[in-house]
């Protein structure tokens, strides 16, 4: 069996994450794809009125979103020892997107058997207006979807 553990930061996903160990540990699982989908929200510098930061800002904005995907990548590869316990193989993935397409394209062109992914607990008009991820991807793919709470 063959799963992707999907990763955003919050305290759901860690324990999607745990999920997974506690799955592949029980179930025999053997292959384990911890991925984190990320957006460049440096579009948003430029405002509806035509502002546009300058170069410098530019360049401080991108710097720091660099920063958070490697602070994320280090912590997946940390969080990735866990699975040392396993006979699992351990994939790290980072990529840009649209949260939830990237998942259900990862998931899809992978030929997973599960997506494990925590629940951001939005409620009400949150929800509406923003959306769900996991919700995206529910609706999104034909693979058997976990959601950790």
């Amino acid at each position: 069996m063959k799963i992707l553990v999907c990763y955003d930061g919050s305290e759901a996903s860690q324990r999607a994450i745990d999920k997974a160990h506690q799955l592949t540990t029980d179930c025999g699982i053997h292959e384990v794809t911890l991925l984190h989908a990320y957006e460049d929200y440096s579009w948003v510098a430029t405002s509806a009125d035509g502002y546009a930061p300058s170069p410098e800002n530019l360049s401080k904005l991108r710097d720091l979103e660099a920063k958070k995907v490697e602070e994320k990548k280090e912590f997946l590869f940390t969080e990735g020892k866990k699975f040392e316990d396993t006979n699992a193989t351990l994939e790290v993935k980072l990529v840009q997107g649209h949260p939830a397409s990237v998942i259900t394209e990862v998931a899809e062109e992978g030929e997973y058997d599960l997506i494990i992914m925590g629940s951001r607990g939005l409620g009400g008009l949150k929800r509406v207006v923003l959306g769900s991820v996991s919700n995206s991807v529910i609706q999104g793919t034909n693979i058997s979807v976990m959601v950790v709470k």
